[in-house]
């Protein structure tokens, strides 16, 4: 016997025996195999997307397991008055808690170590919301534009388990309102249906709730459900009328559930090749792979394919770690990602992926199975308390912001400050309605100089105050995403259609308040290095940008601050991978070279506008051969790939002249 085949066998019996579902659920290899193609679809669409680019497919089979299973084993419980809350959720405890709490333990560990303070900071906030299943809610809010990066986020995949968790805390409590009632088949098909025609209504008006809402994602678990309900009526009219439940027997009955698992098997198969990042998802596309698993799912288990195949030995050991496996291989490749401060290279990914079915294997093995053999109650308290515990250690992690005291002092100036106060936000009108999402301000009275322009605006507004002061009126109004242009049209998407409206709200301010100074900051080389309808775009909206604003106020454009291709935290790890991504300096002329079109354009306005003053960034930020997100005096000047630190924005407040012209500007009698 092999060694999957010994701990297969094992592990089989030893779940059978400790979950006492022999009595519930006869226990069916070819669902653990079709556990095992879930979760190989998900693990090789997060390692290898561009050979695997459906297999996001994955979490939706798992959802029609769930409700089959879970459904499968309520119905059967009320049908003979065994079924008791108490048992259900310490079940669902033994089952779900230990993996969990195993896997954010060692994530909280790891990031203490590895993390900078605002990473570290995320995590606390991700270990607490998955501590009690909210963490498709935080995902949810947290999507926009300074959404970090999907693959920086170690527990993202955690979203699934909250929606599964949340349907686990309400669907007993349904079930037993609907006992020993007629028409519980058509509430679950009536409920399915309503969340199938709410994930339709989401999936183009808003598809992040639509991915993350439990009430448009419960129709996945509801096939299940109702599949559940279908072979459970037939096995008890079956039982009334004894004969036996399932039968198959010959003939045409019998060949159509042969061909049911291959049937089933194709359509996930076609759903993991065929759909990718662009197939709007979940809607119609997910009736692929979920209807594929119904099929799976709807035979007794006892055909070819079932048994030789889905319950390959091999494939079965996989379904039975699927669970661990799943939570440990998206922590493993999201950190490597973090550590080599770019896509991990093929073989690093191999090295995660391989370490990810190791630690499942010996979870699976040393913690959840001698976990569910305990059938004391303490058990179960002991876990909830466990995982309330390390919620309450996410959650201290978060409010300390990191706990950015386990670095020096170089490394925790690099923060940026708030966004945001509430001075401003009690004095721009537009504020609160999304129209910006930088708001700062020195008075509570019309500033005397205003900062407008994207997310870089922010460190030349900090850095000015902290030059000069408060007791210069001055005012930050800024949305990231959207450089200094006004009604362009370029690609007609809603960011474009909302940066113009918030220029034009912008506009509509300066005239208002009418500032002596209007300071322009933010990027737009990208725009010109996409095409020359872009480049023309660019020219046209910086035109009609500057020709709106009032003449009684001075323009200064402050030229694109350089970027890098990644953040300082790549050089101030503790630990890093080899072969990364860390490039923290650049020639000077690359840079001034990649800047060439952009400058050219705006040399090109500021001839047009004689009274535009133009301030550049590079002779500030740069040395002479090369440009550095730190100084030759340890000070690090950049706080990611774009912005500049508080220290870098005080050095070309200081350095380019800025604050003197404020000063001077001020000055002058009106």
């Amino acid at each position: 016997m092999t060694l999957a085949n010994l701990a297969a066998s094992r592990t089989v019996s030893a779940t059978a025996q400790t979950d006492q579902r022999v009595h519930e659920l006869d226990y069916r290899p070819d669902v653990d195999g079709l556990r095992a193609v879930a979760v190989i679809a998900v693990v090789a669409f997060h390692a290898f997307p561009t050979y695997f680019p459906g297999g996001f497919i994955g979490v939706d089979v798992f959802f029609v397991i769930s409700g089959f299973l879970i459904s499968t084993i309520i119905l059967k419980q009320l049908r003979r008055s065994t079924f008791t809350l108490a048992n259900f959720y310490r079940r669902r405890v033994r089952r779900i808690f230990p993996a969990l709490a195993v896997v954010l333990a060692a994530c909280l560990l790891f990031g203490w170590y590895a993390l900078l303070p605002d990473e570290f900071e995320l995590l606390g906030k991700h270990v607490a919301a998955a501590a009690v299943f909210v963490s498709n809610f935080v995902s949810w809010r947290e999507v926009g534009y300074f959404d970090r990066e999907a693959a920086l986020k170690p527990l993202l995949h955690l979203w699934s388990l909250g929606i599964e968790e949340q349907f686990y805390l309400v669907w007993p409590l349904l079930l037993l309102l609907l006992k020993n009632r007629k028409g519980t088949g058509i509430t679950i098909a009536l409920l399915t249906a309503a969340s199938f025609a709410l994930n339709i209504a989401l999936l183009y008006r808003n598809p992040t709730a639509n991915y993350y809402f439990p009430l448009s994602r419960f129709w996945e678990l509801g096939l299940g459900c109702l599949l559940a309900h279908y072979r459970e009526s037939s096995a008890a009219a079956a039982q009334s009328a004894g004969s036996p439940p399932h039968a198959t027997n010959t003939g045409p009955r019998s060949r159509m559930y042969s061909a049911l698992p291959v049937a089933g098997f194709a359509l996930i198969i076609i759903a993991l090749f065929a759909f990718d990042s662009r197939t709007p998802f979940p809607g119609w596309a997910a009736l692929l792979p979920t209807c594929g698993a119904l099929c799976l799912l709807a035979t007794p288990g006892n055909t070819w394919f079932q048994r030789r195949v889905m319950g390959n030995p091999v494939i079965v050991f996989i379904g039975l770690i699927s669970y661990p496996l799943y939570l440990w291989h998206w922590p493993l490749l999201s950190f490597a990602t973090i550590l080599q401060s770019e896509a991990p290279s093929t073989t690093v990914r191999i090295v995660a992926v391989a370490l990810s079915v190791a630690l499942a294997a010996l979870t699976y093995l040393l913690v959840e199975l001698p976990i569910r053999r305990q059938r004391r109650p303490r058990v179960a308290l002991g876990l909830v308390a466990g995982l309330a515990t390390l919620g309450i250690a996410g959650l201290s992690v978060y409010a300390a912001a990191g706990i950015n005291s386990r670095f020096d002092l170089d490394i925790r100036a690099i923060r940026q400050g708030p966004r945001t106060d509430s001075l401003c936000l009690d004095s721009f009108p537009g504020a609160k309605t999304g129209v910006v999402n930088y708001c700062k301000t020195t008075v509570s009275s019309h500033p005397a100089v205003l900062f407008m322009g994207d997310s870089r605006s922010q460190a030349l507004y900090d850095g000015s105050v902290a030059v000069l002061g408060r007791g210069y009126p001055l005012m930050l109004l800024g949305r990231g995403g959207c450089p200094p242009l006004l009604n362009v049209a370029i690609d007609f998407d809603a960011r474009e259609r909302s940066c113009n409206d918030t220029w034009n709200q912008l506009v509509k301010y300066v005239r208002q308040t009418q500032p002596r100074v209007v300071v322009l900051v933010g990027g737009g080389s990208s725009y010109l290095s996409a095409s020359a309808s872009h480049e023309r775009a660019f020219k046209q909206g910086l035109r009609n940008l500057i020709a709106a604003l009032p003449r009684t106020s001075q323009v200064i454009y402050v030229r694109e601050i350089p970027g890098y291709g990644s953040a300082p935290a790549c050089f101030l790890r503790r630990i890093t991978l080899p072969g990364g991504g860390c490039a923290p300096e650049m020639p000077r002329s690359t840079v001034e070279s990649d800047m060439a079109p952009y400058n050219h354009a705006l040399d090109e306005i500021q001839r047009e506008f004689p009274a535009l003053r133009v301030l550049d960034s590079i002779p500030i930020l740069c040395g002479p051969s090369s440009c550095s997100q730190r100084l030759q005096s340890g000070a690090i000047i950049y706080s990611d790939e774009l912005h500049l630190s508080p220290a870098g924005a005080r050095l070309f407040a200081a350095n380019s002249g800025l604050t003197g012209v404020l000063v001077a500007i001020l000055a002058r009698p009106r």
